[in-house]
């Protein structure tokens, strides 16, 4: 019994060891990484189809009017404006000429060259067409964190027998910021839909920071 497990004591001692290097043997290849045996990303994932390059357009310079007050955030009022696509077509004729009349227009909001934007009518589609237009019920103010909720289920309140309506535009209306640095062109409402709008601002009873023209701004240029 005792030459048996003696014997098999060595012949797993045998198995154990590793064979000797040969002289001149050449070394076993290096496993490869995973990531060197994938192929490049497609460049479709980098640039898809609708991508659009705003990189040489040119950009104004944006002067912020309403002050950073440390714990404030500021409360903006609006009524979002639905443009159906044939008064859009309207629209972008209206923008072309505008272009070629005043060269300086910059787009609302993007700050982008309205006669850079007209070169290209997908630019001109994706930052004039394709943002959301409003009509302010008031001016930007501040409010304190704590003031956030009561406001907005105050809003709530009062808007929520409000319904949709329509609004004529009919009226191209000029003016300028309260630091006369820069001026805009909006279109105003007058007539189908004014009566709703005065409603609204009304409603939102925010006295200090009350309009009183119903306007969307489209462009604007510096002085």
């Amino acid at each position: 019994m005792d030459a048996l497990m003696a014997n098999y004591a060595s012949d797993s001692d045998d198995d154990d060891e590793q064979p000797a290097p040969v002289a001149g043997a050449a070394a076993p290849p290096e496993p490869q990484e995973t990531s060197a045996l994938l192929p490049p990303p497609p460049l479709d994932l980098l640039q898809p189809p609708n991508f659009v390059d705003y990189s040489t357009l040119a950009q104004g310079s944006r002067i912020r009017s309403f002050p950073h007050v440390e714990g404030n955030y500021a409360l903006h009022v609006y009524i979002p404006v639905v443009i159906p696509s044939a008064a859009r077509k309207q629209l972008t004729l209206v923008m072309r000429r505008a272009a070629s009349l005043v060269p300086d227009l910059y787009a609302v909001d993007a700050d982008y060259a309205l006669s850079e934007l007209c070169k290209d009518e997908q630019k001109l589609e994706r930052v004039l067409l394709g943002r959301e237009f409003h009509v302010s019920l008031g001016r930007t103010v501040g409010i304190q964190v704590h003031q956030i909720d009561s406001i907005v289920a105050m809003l709530r309140q009062k808007f929520q027998s409000q319904q949709r309506y329509c609004m004529d535009f009919n009226k191209w209306e000029h003016f300028v910021n309260d630091d006369s640095t820069r001026s805009f062109l909006s279109l105003e409402v007058t007539k189908t839909g004014l009566p709703e709008v005065l409603v609204s601002i009304c409603l939102h009873c925010l006295v200090s920071m009350c309009f009183c023209q119903c306007v969307f701004v489209l462009f604007w240029f510096y002085g």
